[in-house]
């Protein structure tokens, strides 16, 4: 009895987690909608006097209005980000965001990675990862400079996350040798896609984009 009880609340768990991971971009949009229609209703309300509001021309400069300001708060945001102590505090707020909600940094790759474009570059480098007997598509997380290992040699190490598939947020990291690791110039989202379709695409992805970096190893030197 117990057992049938704690698998029920089990599934029931398991249902609602992946129920809230589902409706969360409809929530994100929803309460960005929100804002945005809060934006548009006072503008609305300033220039009711001077506009026939109550018209399609009206409507649109109205919304142009809205949409104006919301890109100069987000070009204003930019430049305050700009400084030395904004990056600090962002990184400090993302740090307990981060405990709260881990997802958070994939949400972010994900979101530079799709409209970052030249100007925000994503922190996980496509890698391709030579282990034993075959090879595997991943990212690079970090490395740590050349240092000497227990037996007295020379050293560089990179930490790399192997990705899952069909979800690629399920892998694991792994920590192994730079010369094991090479660069891949494929787009973050193209590289995640073909992880989406249970690697389908992978070869055509390494053959397209394989040599236009220089192994990891060659480019630190």
């Amino acid at each position: 009895m117990n057992r049938r009880v704690i698998q029920s609340f089990g599934f029931l768990k398991t249902t609602a987690i992946g129920g809230l991971f589902f409706l969360l971009p409809l929530i994100v949009i929803g309460v960005l909608a929100g804002q945005v229609a809060r934006i548009v209703w006072v503008v609305a309300v300033e220039v009711n006097g001077f506009l026939p509001t109550q018209t399609i021309v009206g409507y649109t400069i109205v919304i142009a209005i809205s949409i104006g300001l919301i890109v100069f708060a987000c070009f204003a945001c930019g430049v305050f980000a700009r400084r030395r102590f904004a990056r600090k505090f962002s990184e400090s707020v993302e740090k307990y965001v981060l405990m709260l909600f881990p997802r958070y940094a994939i949400l972010k790759e994900q979101l530079t990675g799709n409209i970052g474009g030249e100007v925000l570059r994503n922190t996980l480098q496509p890698v391709l990862v030579r282990l034993p007997g075959h090879s595997r598509l991943g990212f690079e997380v970090e490395r740590q400079a050349e240092h000497e290992d227990a037996g007295g040699s020379v050293r560089e190490s990179v930490t790399v996350f192997l990705p899952g598939s069909p979800d690629p947020w399920s892998g694991y990291t792994i920590v192994v040798q730079s010369h094991h690791v090479e660069q891949l110039a494929s787009p973050f989202g193209e590289t995640v896609g073909a992880l989406e379709q249970l690697g389908r695409g992978t070869q055509h992805l390494i053959h397209r984009y394989r040599g236009n970096f220089t192994s990891l190893e060659t480019m630190s030197r």
